[in-house]
């Protein structure tokens, strides 16, 4: 059945294979054996708040529990219907309850395998409570097939890169992955891209050129760009026809019952009440070197706490997204889908722009035209921070009768890889290795 699959992006599952961790390192060493306090509950304040736990596995095989190699957790405030998300890296360094200090993407394995099919889920979910202090109330969990297919099912998902991407790729899905000669170099510049199921998974598992920091980036971007892939088929009011095929993909706790009270939120969210976070090197995380030598994250449960605190307060309710403003994007770049990146850059920051038609002339460098009047404000400090323009690329022409507060026309010049993180200084594996993840 076409788009049988797209109730499991209503809560925004994706599967992929995670990245070398960072090589950077502390000289302390923490002990496996020592088990730390257990973090308190982060408040939720007087907001209803539900959490989803997205679970990707790095297999394919329906026998193999896997590594949880991607972790997203979705927070749902029910009070102000709106939706945070929050990326949790592979390598974080945790304790997990009865089996000491580990990588996080084991606990999912060790409850599988040690307390019963089943228990993974359970395990992994205590994990985050004990260390991060997050009560999880839902999971679901897919494999690589899994997520190939959804993003087939649904016809493909249009994704704003904003930083070029070059790493080893099967030169066909269907080549050996144990032979060299299967992969070839691969570049995906900076543009929009309608990707398949295999471009979506490569986009995600890519570990050349970024870090895992910038992975859980761009798993969040996928997962917005199958957002508006399944607002734009209009597909959340068929919950109730396609639920028994989801769950021959999806492993969830979730019911049917569960999926149709968040329909109606489902249905009304757009990308100012949608908040992305994922933690900072050297600010929720530190780096570490395990006891046996590899390289991990220990949690700064302090600077947790308080990210988690600005996850539970609705996105709507920051000065930038009280004020609406309106923010028309114009391409002058001569570069196609420019305007449409920098737009999504900006969704990011909640904004809601449009994109205008592009400009009958080239511009070499991007523009800002202010129609409020008022050269101080948060959208246009915003603006000009997030687009990287001085106050020699403003310009103030206050109109009354304006149709927008500010338009932005894109230069030749306006570089759109903000977000990255650099990528660990290890050396690139090559590509037979990367048939191994």
């Amino acid at each position: 059945m076409k788009h049988r699959y797209f109730v499991v992006i209503l809560f925004a599952i994706i599967v992929l294979e995670a990245l070398a961790s960072s090589a950077q390192e502390a000289t302390s060493t923490p002990s496996p054996d020592d088990i730390p306090e257990q973090a308190s509950l982060i408040d939720e304040g007087q907001f209803d708040i539900v959490n989803f736990l997205l679970i990707g596995a790095d297999t394919a095989n329906a026998n193999n529990a896997g590594r949880t190699d991607v972790l997203t957790m979705v927070s749902v405030n029910r009070t102000a219907s709106t939706v945070s998300m929050l990326s949790l890296p592979r390598d974080l360094y945790v304790y997990i309850p009865g089996y000491g200090v580990h990588r996080i993407n084991t606990a999912y394995g060790w409850g599988e395998t040690n307390l019963g099919e089943g228990q993974g889920p359970q395990l992994l979910m205590e994990t985050i409570r004990y260390n991060l202090g997050f009560e999880i109330d839902y999971y679901a969990r897919v494999d690589f097939d899994g997520f190939r297919q959804i993003i087939d099912d649904l016809g493909g998902a249009e994704v704003a890169v904003d930083c070029s991407i070059q790493d080893w790729r099967l030169a066909a899905p269907d080549l050996d992955p144990a032979l060299e000669e299967s992969w070839e170099m691969f570049t995906l510049p900076v543009g929009m891209h309608l990707m398949d199921g295999d471009l979506a998974l490569w986009y995600a598992r890519s570990r050349r050129t970024s870090s895992d920091f910038d992975r859980g980036r761009r798993h969040q971007a996928l997962l917005r760009a199958l957002w508006r892939r399944i607002r734009g088929l209009n597909l959340v009011e068929q919950v109730a026809d396609v639920w028994p095929q989801v769950l021959e993909t999806v492993e969830t706790n979730l019911t049917l019952e569960d999926m149709l009270g968040f329909a109606p939120l489902a249905l009304s969210l757009d990308t100012s009440r949608i908040a992305s976070y994922v933690f900072q090197p050297n600010v929720e995380v530190r780096f570490w070197r395990s006891p046996e030598g590899s390289s991990v994250l220990a949690p700064n449960r302090e600077a947790i706490a308080a990210l988690g605190h600005l996850m539970y307060q609705p996105p709507t309710e920051h000065q930038l997204v009280r004020e609406g403003a309106r923010v028309e994007v114009v391409n002058a770049s001569g570069m196609r889908g420019l305007d449409r990146v920098a737009a999504d850059r900006l969704a990011w920051e909640g904004f809601v722009p449009t994109v205008g038609s592009p400009a009958p002339a080239y511009r070499e460098y991007t523009v800002i035209y202010d129609y409020t009047g008022q050269s101080k404000g948060s959208s246009l400090g915003t603006l000009q921070s997030v687009l990287r323009v001085g106050s020699e690329g403003l310009v103030i022409e206050p109109d009354p009768d304006r149709s927008v507060d500010f338009r932005v026309v894109i230069g030749g010049t306006y570089y759109s890889c903000t977000h990255a993180v650099a990528p660990p200084s290890t050396p690139t594996p090559e590509p037979e290795a990367l048939a191994q993840g």
